[in-house]
Parts: C-alpha cells; sequence; structure tokens
C-alpha cells in the first residue's frame, strides 16, 4: 500500500506514467504565488464592486424619483388635512371703560327698592339704551285717551310738510270736546294745526290733519295702525285720530312708549311738546287763539322735555313724559294713574336717574376681537358691535357688571359677509339684569382667485417642511 510522507519529508510521489510530476514550490515561490492570489482576489472584489455600482446608478434616479413623489404626496395629504381651524370658542374678558365710576357708584345689593305705582299699567324706558327700568301691567290693552295724538303728530310729520295748507272741513269744525275753535272753510297751515294738535291736544285739529294727510279720518287711522305695527307696538290699535273713547281704541303702556320714543327723534316733533303756548289767528275776532300746554310736568320737573297728557272717562288720567339727565333720556308711561299720576311719573323718573347709571363697554365700530377666516390663504376679519354697547343697570347691580365676556369661534370658512353675526358680548350672567349683544364682522372676506390660492397652498407646505426641519435641528 502506497505510504504518504508526513509534512517533515519531502514529498515524492512515485512517478506515474502520464501524470505530471509536482516538485516542491520553494520559500520564495510560494510568496509569489500568495501575492498573484491576493491580486487576483483583490481584482474579482473590484469587478463584483463595480456591477453592483452600476446597477445602483442605473436605479437611484428611480429610487430619488419615487421617494420624492411619496414626500410630496404625504406632504400634500397633511398640508390639506391641516385645513380648517380648531372647533373651539375663543374668549375675551373686556372691562368697562368707566369702572373707576362704577366702582364709587355702586351700591350693597338689595339696597334699592322699586317705587309703588297704582296707575293700572306704568312703563319706565331709558330710551338711549332701550333698556326696560320699570314695568307694571306693559302688556295690558287699554285706553289711552289724547296720548293718541303722539302717533297723529308723527304720521302728519312724516307725511305732510309744515307749509302745506289745509281746509277746515265741517266734520272737523263738529269734533267736541278740547278744541282750536277751528271754523269750516278755514284755511290754516300744517304747522299752525300740530300745535293746535299737541299744546291745546285740539281735537278739530287731529280730525283737519288725518283727512289732508290721509284723504280721510279712516285713511288716517289705517297709516296711524300701519306705522303702529311698524314700530313692533303690536298690542295697539287706533280706531280715531284724536283719541276720544270708542270701541277698538287702545294700546300698552310698552307700545305707548315705543311710539313716543320714536316721535321724540323727531326734531320737530320735541319743540311741539315742550312749548308752554301758541298763538294762530283767528279771523274775524279782535284777538288770536291762545293754545295752552296743559302737561304740569313741565313745570314741576327740572328737566322734563315733554311730552303728552291725556284723559277720558274711560280711560282716565293718562301722561306720557320725558326728561333728560347727564345725556340720559327716560320716558315713562302712567295709564289710568288717577289724580296721583303727576306724583307718579315724578316718582317713576326719579327711580330711573338715582337708581340707575350707564356701563360701557365699547363704540360701535371698536375691533373687540378677530376671526381667522378660510385656508390658502388664511386671513382675519375683524369683530365690531353694531352700535355702542351702552347699558342702563341698577346701581345694586353693578358688581356683576365690572366685565364682560366676549365669545367667537376661532376660525370659520370662506365666505364672510359684512354685517355677519359672528360673535357675543355677556355681561351680567346668570343675573336679573343679564345682557347680551351680538358682535358683527366689520369688512367681507372673501376666496382670492385660484391661482393665489394654488400659491398659498405651497407657501403652506414650505412651512410645514421648515417645521420639520427646525424640529430635527433643534436651535436652527
Amino acid at each position: 500500500m502506497e505510504r504518504y510522507p508526513n509534512k517533515d519529508e519531502e514529498y515524492r510521489r512515485p512517478a506515474t506514467p502520464g501524470r505530471r510530476t509536482r516538485h516542491r514550490l520553494s520559500p520564495r515561490e510560494r510568496r509569489r504565488l500568495a501575492k498573484k492570489r491576493i491580486r487576483q482576489l483583490k481584482r474579482n472584489r473590484r469587478k463584483a464592486l463595480r456591477r453592483s455600482m452600476g446597477a445602483l446608478r442605473y436605479n437611484l434616479p428611480r429610487i430619488f424619483s419615487l421617494t420624492l413623489l411619496l414626500f410630496l404626496i404625504l406632504s400634500t395629504l397633511l398640508t390639506w388635512q391641516g385645513r380648517g381651524g380648531e372647533d373651539t370658542i375663543l374668549t375675551v374678558e373686556l372691562p368697562a371703560v368707566n369702572r373707576e365710576h362704577l366702582r364709587s357708584a355702586s351700591l350693597p345689593a338689595g339696597s334699592v327698592k322699586e317705587p309703588e305705582i297704582p296707575a293700572s299699567a306704568a312703563f319706565l324706558l331709558d330710551t338711549s339704551t332701550g333698556e326696560v327700568l320699570y314695568e307694571k301691567n306693559p302688556d295690558l290693552e287699554l285706553p289711552m285717551a289724547s296720548t293718541t295724538k303722539i302717533m297723529t303728530a308723527l304720521v302728519t310729520l312724516e307725511n305732510a310738510s309744515l307749509k302745506e295748507q289745509v281746509v277746515i272741513s265741517e266734520r272737523a269744525q263738529r269734533t267736541g270736546e278740547s278744541s282750536a275753535w277751528l271754523e269750516k272753510g278755514e284755511v290754516l297751515t300744517v304747522d299752525q294745526l300740530l300745535h293746535a294738535l299737541m299744546v291745546q291736544s285740539a281735537n278739530d285739529s287731529a280730525v283737519a290733519l288725518a283727512e289732508h294727510v290721509g284723504g280721510s279720518v279712516e285713511g288716517f287711522v289705517a297709516m296711524m295702525n300701519e306705522k303702529a305695527l311698524a314700530l313692533g307696538a303690536t298690542h295697539t290699535r287706533f280706531a280715531n285720530p284724536h283719541g276720544l273713547d270708542q270701541e277698538g281704541h287702545y294700546t300698552t303702556a310698552r307700545d305707548l312708549a315705543t311710539m313716543a320714543a320714536c316721535a321724540m327723534r323727531n326734531p320737530i316733533f320735541r319743540e311741539l311738546v315742550v312749548s308752554d303756548g301758541y298763538e294762530i289767528p283767528w279771523p274775524g275776532h279782535p284777538y288770536p287763539r291762545v293754545m295752552v300746554n296743559h302737561n304740569r310736568f313741565l313745570k314741576i320737573y327740572p328737566q322734563a322735555t315733554g311730552i303728552k297728557t291725556g284723559y277720558t272717562s274711560r280711560a282716565g288720567k293718562c301722561l306720557v313724559a320725558s326728561a333728560i339727565r347727564d345725556g340720559r333720556e327716560l320716558i315713562s308711561v302712567i295709564l289710568n294713574g288717577g289724580e296721583s299720576y303727576w306724583d307718579q311719573t315724578v316718582q317713576l323718573m326719579d327711580y330711573g336717574f338715582n337708581a340707575f347709571t350707564q356701563v360701557k363697554f365699547a363704540s360701535a365700530g371698536e375691533l373687540l376681537a378677530s376671526v381667522e377666516v378660510g385656508d390658502f390663504p388664511r386671513r382675519k376679519v375683524d369683530l365690531v358691535p353694531s352700535a355702542d354697547l351702552i347699558f342702563t343697570v341698577r346701581k345694586d347691580r353693578l358688581s356683576s357688571y365690572m366685565e364682560a365676556e366676549v365669545t367667537c369661534p376661532r376660525w370659520v370658512p370662506y365666505p364672510v359677509d359684512k354685517g355677519r353675526e359672528m360673535g357675543e358680548l355677556t355681561t351680567g350672567e346668570g343675573g336679573a339684569g343679564e345682557k347680551r349683544e351680538t358682535l358683527v364682522a366689520s369688512q367681507p372676506c372673501r376666496p382670492p382667485n385660484p391661482i393665489i390660492r394654488f400659491f398659498a397652498f405651497l407657501g403652506s407646505m414650505l412651512g410645514m417642511w421648515w417645521r420639520w426641519i427646525r424640529w430635527l435641528i433643534p436651535g436652527l
């Protein structure tokens, strides 16, 4: 059996015919072969690396494009998902402008007592704010006697000029009770008849004006009822222009105050109701007709500014009065007040002026809050009050009115029209006299054209990327 030598023995294989004989390699030859083998392995590795890099260079643009596309899609989705705003309400605390005055005027809670008014119905209105300061049976329908002439004068002033001439009819001459002694065929101006109506409380003058303005008494009465409805006096119905007792002729204390407040906004009406007297020529007589104002309230109350008395057997003694103090004008109504109706009116006026004060938070058009509108781009619209935010508050309740709360949405979608109600101011919340007023948009806000919206969308996306970068690299 053939034996192979160990490593210490010289390697020799018996010669075999046809087989090449291997000789033992010298150390130098081994080193040369090892280096050659190493160089070959390196060449093979470089070839493999070139082949793999070639595939990578070929696929790299595709990989980059696909990655960029996915990134853009993700960014677009996130940007689009981020449109709109938080479905939350913005709340802002607003202190009263005259808070220092309110602190000094404030009285202990419950220290103010309402006056006791024996009239069938009574009402006290602050015309500057529309606040009701006192009411007793405010919607009880009652006859109103000559206070009817408030509406007669108002409708006349709105539909005739003072210089127009009026021919007195027989019907006007025959109208009884309080009169200006008008005679059939006599010609007077609207101005003269209005003074006779409101100063002397002349019933014949009321008929003459009604026939001139309305074409007939019935036509004018229809105009009076139409005006009352327009003012919201839904519990009022006129049957004549003078106020003499007649079936279906009635009003309420609330409605009468509303009509009086409207009439007092007319400067000519204000002059009429404060006039002490007036003279009208009287043809055929050596002296004029003297009209005397019987409204004693003008003499007993220093701040009085009008307006009309009334009396019939059915209506009782009635008085609609007005007075102004410290820029506040009050209108009181007494229906069927009895002999003390003057004193009751004075009590109401003193109560309104002494027990109440005004709380102011903002003027009309003053910026109180802002609301974000739409997306791409997102804009803002200012919220303002449409009128002065002034409230009349009883002095023993002032502690609840030192501050107000403004509430509005943080965001709304396009479009927003000017004057749209979008917020609310609340003060005295939870109290007996809680006040609420709406806030409106000060300007319109409409979506821009598509091109602007597209670039705004891109800007939003870039902004999101920048936020990501700053998150990844803090302090950038």
